[in-house]
């Protein structure tokens, strides 16, 4: 079967729903968060949406206040496509407009994780309208809030069985085969910062932080002297570093790590000085908590969220961590390391699943017979996704091998031929997954 040629008809329809939908700024806002809206208006907004699209391509559509559930077909496997409305917070506006630059398009969610939900939507739309959902049942879920921890899915799970085959596109390809373990920590402790009045930086626990201004009492004495990019106002120090999602923090540059250093270096501050360079390794060598396994790799460590008031500095730590380890291990290295003290903690197990599960098996060979990519192999991801949270499911795209769709970060974007590459897998994959052998 081409399935190019069976999701050409919809190039169309998928841009403008695109378009239309990272309109909406589904950013959880606390500001109207309510009983009926969980997380705020807007992401309740993109719920809508969302599901006024499916009733209109007829689609049997469950509108819950946490998630959207578009089903098709009653009897027969279940083939799950677990994917998310809500984006991470921005820094223009204007990103929530979508502009077409060089055949890419650019804007929050294009990537992660809109674009990729609306191709597997309207694969799904293709086969449909084809018949050939036969003796199948097709399941869309669309939450709002995984960004910030997927209570959505922990919702939808408590009354819904998991697929018999499912997959998120909310990561890369070829396929995730595992996903590493988490650790999420929040941790505090009081300490004199030399000449430091305040700090505060990130965005999200799980994003290098990219700026962070720190209000200090000796401006005029190191101003001339900072080699970290930076902006001043009055005795504001703003760091400039680099966005990254947490889950690869050598891809970015902590602003909050880096700032620290420097301030430290020139205020002889040796503590302030050691906690930088020990979490600047963001391997985990200097906390005594590196782990690798040939599965799913070596830990990773980011601050992603920072503050520091009155003499107390809070960190929000993102680990990442193989199979060989506990998240008790990392929690207890992590307070140790500078006696700091839990203010919360949140934590995921690792997944992994046989290359050679039927699962994998279906997913790679749609991958392979509409890329052409047959060089490529199953992959780990130090990235968590729905497949944690939903049992029968892995992550199966949309970032391209050897791409950076830019995620999380300011110019997030995606070529239009990726995106229409996208339909074609996709239908390509459910229809593989749908006529399974049992």
């Amino acid at each position: 079967m081409d399935f190019k040629k069976l999701t050409k008809p919809y190039q169309k329809q998928l841009l403008k729903s695109i378009k239309e939908l990272v309109m909406i700024p589904s950013i959880y806002d606390a500001e109207t968060v309510s009983s009926t809206k969980p997380y705020g208006k807007y992401v309740d907004d993109a719920l809508t949406k969302f599901a006024s699209l499916g009733r209109r391509n007829g689609f049997k559509v469950e509108r819950n206040k946490r998630y959207v559930e578009l089903s098709y077909g009653n009897k027969g496997p279940v083939i799950g496509i677990f994917a998310h409305l809500d984006v991470v917070p921005v820094n223009d506006t204007k990103l929530f407009k979508v502009r077409v630059e060089k055949n890419k398009l650019i804007g929050r969610g294009v990537a992660d994780d809109k674009g990729p939900l609306l191709a597997a939507t309207y694969a799904a739309i293709a086969l449909k309208e084809k018949g050939l959902i036969k003796n199948a049942q097709v399941k869309i879920f669309a939450g709002g809030d995984e960004e910030r921890g997927s209570s959505c899915l922990t919702s939808y799970a408590k009354t819904h069985k998991a697929p018999t085959y499912g997959f998120t596109p909310d990561s890369a390809f070829p396929v995730v085969y595992g996903e590493k373990g988490s650790t999420g920590i929040v941790m505090k402790k009081n300490i004199n910062l030399k000449n430091i009045v305040s700090i505060k930086g990130g965005k999200a626990p799980n994003i290098v932080i990219g700026e962070a201004t720190f209000k200090v009492t000796n401006i005029n004495a190191i101003k001339n002297k900072l080699k970290v990019p930076h902006k001043i106002k009055g005795d504001e120090i703003t760091f400039i570093g680099v966005s990254a999602h947490g889950s690869t923090p050598e891809l970015g540059k902590n602003a909050f790590l880096l700032g620290l250093q420097e301030l430290a270096k020139l205020n002889h501050d040796q503590v302030a000085l050691n906690i930088a360079k020990t979490f600047l390794d963001s391997k985990g060598h200097k906390l005594g908590a590196y782990y690798q396994t040939k599965n799913l790799g070596e830990t990773t460590f980011s601050v992603g969220l920072v503050n520091y008031q009155n003499h107390q500095l809070t960190l929000a730590i993102d680990c990442r961590r193989p199979e060989n380890t506990k998240h008790e291990i990392i929690k207890k290295k992590l307070l140790k390391s500078f006696n700091f003290t839990l203010v919360k903690e949140n934590h995921h197990d690792p997944l992994l699943f046989n290359v050679k599960s039927p699962l994998v098996s279906l997913l790679m060979d749609a991958y392979q017979k509409e890329t052409g990519d047959y060089k490529n192999k199953p992959m780990f991801s130090g990235g968590g996704t729905y497949a944690k949270e939903i049992g029968n499911t892995v992550a199966f795209g949309a970032e391209g091998v050897n791409k950076n769709y830019h995620m999380h970060q300011d110019d997030e974007f995606i070529p239009i031929n990726d995106l229409f590459m996208l339909m074609s897998v996709y239908a390509h994959a459910i229809y593989n997954l749908m006529n399974a052998k049992k």
